[in-house]
Order: structure tokens, then sequence, then C-alpha cells
């Protein structure tokens, strides 16, 4: 039977066939999404504890736990959320679009396949990547960085907040890509909204209560991440509110349209039968 749980299922599989092999998602999204932030990262951690061990008057401040992910947090959710956004708004256009609507008559069950595809993907090379910089800061440059411990209580959270931070933002990305359907657009519109717009709504009138509810600032505080931002409903609060906007969003963008068009097709259906039998029955 093609329920959507089959559809969901098989679209999964689709965008793994579709990305494997030397696709962008491979060759450019997650070496990036892997790359930058660890070259970021270690870069200026070198930087630090070369001016740490220069004897003289410089002053480093050491780094602790909560301040040593950040670059991950930031760019690599964030490149994996474009890249979801990208290759949902790709699928609306020529016969790209009308092999979709062909396998996946239900919409919605294509968009949340792609959700799971890459907020998974996001999810494991966040872990990944936290692992990686939490155990080998301190290792490496221990003058700047030696109190930074993975097990410690903002290590441990880091563990499991990012991940699901990186998931739902996925969300979010394929919900740009299912309400503007040009490429480019779904991620200009997402880099600006992240790093420009929740960034410089402080500067508006009431805009500090504003910035309270700005979305992705509330999901890098639930992390535990060190900022100005402070958190309007408490971390775990964050992290819910997150949550509740990506699926919000996600439902409005992706799963109402597809219902009003079933919806539609229905009625049209039904009105339409009653005409036979109208015409039949004269």
């Amino acid at each position: 039977m093609n329920t959507p749980v089959t559809q969901i299922r098989r679209g999964v599989a689709a965008e793994w066939t579709r990305t494997s092999g030397r696709s962008f998602l491979w060759t450019v999204a997650v070496p990036l999404a892997h790359g930058l932030p660890l070259l970021v990262t270690f870069g200026i951690a070198a930087v630090a504890e070369r001016f740490a061990t220069i004897p003289g008057q410089i002053q480093v401040t050491s780094s602790t736990t909560t301040n040593s992910v950040y670059w991950v947090i930031t760019l690599s959710v964030s490149i994996m959320t474009v890249t979801a956004a990208y290759a949902h708004a790709g699928q609306w256009g020529g016969r790209t679009g009308d092999l979709n609507a062909f396998l996946f008559p239900r919409t919605w069950t294509a968009a949340l396949a792609r959700w799971i595809y890459y907020g998974i993907l996001s999810a494991v090379s966040t872990l990944v990547l936290l692992g990686l910089v939490m155990s080998l800061l301190p290792r490496l440059f221990p003058h700047v960085y030696g109190s930074v411990n993975i097990a410690d209580p903002a290590g441990i959270r880091f563990l499991w907040t990012v991940p699901i931070y990186a998931f739902a933002a996925c969300g979010i990305g394929i919900a740009a890509g299912s309400l503007i359907r040009t490429p480019s657009a779904a991620v200009a519109v997402l880099l600006f909204w992240v790093y420009v717009a929740e960034n410089s709504i402080s500067l508006l009138p009431n805009g500090y209560t504003l910035q309270g509810y700005a979305p992705f600032l509330n999901g890098v505080a639930a992390t535990g991440q060190e900022m100005a931002f402070l958190p309007r409903f408490g971390r775990t609060g964050s992290l819910v509110y997150f949550l509740v906007v990506t699926a919000t969003l996600f439902t409005i963008a992706a799963i109402l349209p597809s219902l009003t068009n079933i919806t539609r097709t229905i009625t049209t259906a039904v009105h339409f039968k009653g005409r036979l039998r109208s015409a039949h029955g004269s």
C-alpha cells in the first residue's frame, strides 16, 4: 500500500540515491560543514595559544567548555540548514517537479523525508565535530583551553542539545524551500534571517523584547553556549520554543498546502461525480 509511511521511507531512500556519489552534498556541503568549523576553531585556538605562551604584557583569557564549540554550532548547522533548503527548493522546477509530483502525490511526505535525511546527517555531523573539538582543544592548546572538558555538565549538554538543534534547524530549511521555490533565494533568505535579521532586530524600537523571540538565537542559547543574548524562556525552554517554531513553520509551509490540495481535489471529484449523476438522470 502507498501509505504516508511508505512514501516517507521511499523519500529518504530516494534522497540517499539522488545525493550519493559525487553530488553537491558530499563534495561541497558536508566537507564544508566539517572543515570550516574545525579550521576556524583550531585556527583561533592556535593564535590564542601562541599569544598565551609569549612572555610579556599580552594577557589571554582562558576559555571554558561553554565557549569551546561556538563555530560548530553556528557554521556547521547553518551550512546543513541551507543545504536542506537548497535541495528542497530545487524539486519544484521542470521535469524534477513533475517526477516528484508523480512519485509523491502527498507532497508533505517528500518534505518530511528530506527533513529526516538532512536532519539526521546534520545531527550526526555536529555530534562528531563536538567530540573532536572538545577532546582535542585541551590536549593541543592547554594554556588557553586546558579547562575544556567533554565530560563536565556543559560538555554533556552540548552533546545532546546541539544535535537536536541541528536536526530541527534543517526542518526550517525545508520549510523555506517549500515556501520559496527558488534555491538561491531560499538560501539567501535563510542566511539573512540567521546572520542579519536576528542580530540586528535589537536596533528597532523594543528590539530587545522582539529579539527574545528570535528562533535561532534561542536555539543557540539553549545549547549552553556563552552569548550576550539572554534566553527569555530559560535554556531548556528556549530549546522547546525552537522546536515549536520549527514544527509550526514546517506545518504551514509543507503540510497545510498539501492538505488544501487534497481537499480541493476531493471536492472537485465529488462535484464532478454529482454532475455525471445529474446528466445520467436527465
